[in-house]
């Protein structure tokens, strides 16, 4: 009992412990507070590119594929709701006299390193795309004002004459375009030579005319595609056989069996386009589509942890030089505790105990304020923007309406657990290093 009431007795008397004590607490709070922000964004990221894609794409068909044969191979599938063909083409959208501007839209690409915005043309067949991704919604969305709304019950119907586009909303703003504005899709195509011989590529221009404005909650699919009826794009091409697919959607009754019915459809589309002993196609879930994209962002999470947990570090060496600061001070108590008969042992646990009460301080702390301020952080933030002018987390630009927050039980476990295997460890150094010390030595202070 004397060794608790010593280790109480000895952080009490120094204030400087509370150094190492806020050390802890900060560097928890900190891993808790950003973790669970990122662990939110990671969340709702997910959701928004889900919301603009099918639960499963089709895609790497042959040029001969048509829709006709793969729709029966499809639709046999048990857990297939409805599938949608698409024509998949690229070009460059502006009013009719404007030239291209360098500044790209967010979620814009150039190709081949360029400074030239393109974008990608989704030939699609309207009816059968409502039932399998969210069109309906994205032509609905709120935000999209009531003169820009295209017609949902026929969105690309021709328009005055002309094929008509969807342009997402963003883009739409941006370049001051409207519904029923006429726009210039400039693209090419590969055309073989009058002789023959070759295959050159060859510029096109079609004048499209607006039928409405799209918004989904995935801005990067909003400023990478526009959509044109597929056959409106088949005409453009001058592809002479009606038929022709380069992409399908497919929309999934039971999403717990996605990667099932993914691999179901891959041996079903094998058979379906097998020629000459070989398969064609490629079918992929949504999260195996935009991998890439969600890697990088799960990545991102992965190198905060460990830039966090650096400053766990830098609190563990604060803690660390604190400790032995109280073990070079108390170098006298040393030497009276073991000449009344206090043991190696005993000396251990009095400073060990010190750095475990500065640790499990800390940590209950930390997992306190952490998971207040995270669940809080978006009062938090409207109240320094109202107070200062600063936004601390800007959500326009993550298309976002508020700071998204996800607490997770098991890294906040983790975290405590770090924390104090740390606390344990950075303790043990000075506590050992009392107990080894001279009892004899220790009387005379040395």
């Amino acid at each position: 009992m004397y060794r608790l009431f010593l280790a109480l007795r000895y952080l009490v008397t120094r204030p400087i412990n509370l150094l190492g004590m806020a050390g802890i607490t900060i560097s928890v709070w900190a891993l808790i507070v950003v973790v669970s922000v990122f662990t939110g964004f990671i969340d709702v990221v997910q959701r928004h590119v889900h919301s603009a894609s099918a639960d499963i794409i089709v895609s790497a068909l042959p040029t001969w594929a048509t829709w006709s044969k793969l729709q029966p191979a499809l639709r046999d599938d048990e857990n297939v709701a409805a599938s949608a063909p698409r024509l998949l083409h690229y070009g460059i959208l502006l009013p009719p006299g404007r030239r291209p501007d360098p500044a790209p839209l967010p979620g814009r690409s150039a190709l081949n390193g360029g400074d030239q915005p393109f974008l990608f043309v989704l030939g699609i067949d309207a009816a059968a795309e409502l039932q399998v991704t969210g069109l309906g919604d994205w032509l609905g969305a709120p935000a999209i004002p009531p003169a820009d709304r295209a017609d949902a019950a026929s969105p690309l119907a021709p328009q005055d004459g002309l094929p008509a586009v969807l342009i997402g909303l963003e883009r739409m703003q941006r370049d001051g375009l409207h519904r029923g504005d006429v726009v210039v899709l400039t693209t090419a195509r590969f055309a073989r030579t009058d002789d023959g011989s070759s295959v050159m590529p060859e510029r096109l221009q079609v004048q499209l005319r607006i039928a409405g404005a799209f918004k989904t909650d995935h801005g990067g699919f909003d400023g990478n595609n526009v959509f044109v009826d597929r056959q409106t794009l088949q005409g453009m091409l001058h592809q002479d056989q009606p038929d022709l697919v380069q992409e399908i959607v497919v929309k999934v009754k039971d999403e717990a069996t996605l990667d099932e019915t993914a691999a179901r459809l891959q041996r079903g589309l094998a058979r379906a386009l097998e020629r000459n002993l070989q398969g064609f196609g490629s079918v992929m879930t949504w999260q195996q589509r935009n991998a890439g994209f969600l890697q990088s962002v799960e990545h991102q999470r992965a190198l905060l942890k460990i830039v966090l947990i650096v400053i766990m570090v830098v609190a563990a060496f604060l803690m660390l030089a604190t400790l032995s600061m109280m073990v070079t001070e108390k170098i006298a108590d040393i030497g009276i505790l073991t000449a009344m008969g206090g043991t190696p042992r005993g000396v251990t646990f009095v400073f060990l105990a010190c750095g475990l009460v500065i640790t499990s301080v800390g940590v209950v702390i930390g997992i306190g304020l952490g998971a207040l301020t995270a669940s809080y952080l978006e009062e938090i933030r409207q109240t320094v923007r109202w107070a200062t002018g600063v936004d601390l987390f800007p959500i326009d630009v993550y298309n976002l309406d508020r700071v998204p927050c996800s607490l997770d039980a098991l890294w906040m476990l983790q975290v405590a657990g770090m924390a104090l295997a740390t606390g344990v460890v950075v303790s043990a150094i000075p506590a050992l290093r009392a107990a080894r010390h001279d009892p004899l030595a220790s009387l005379r202070g040395v």
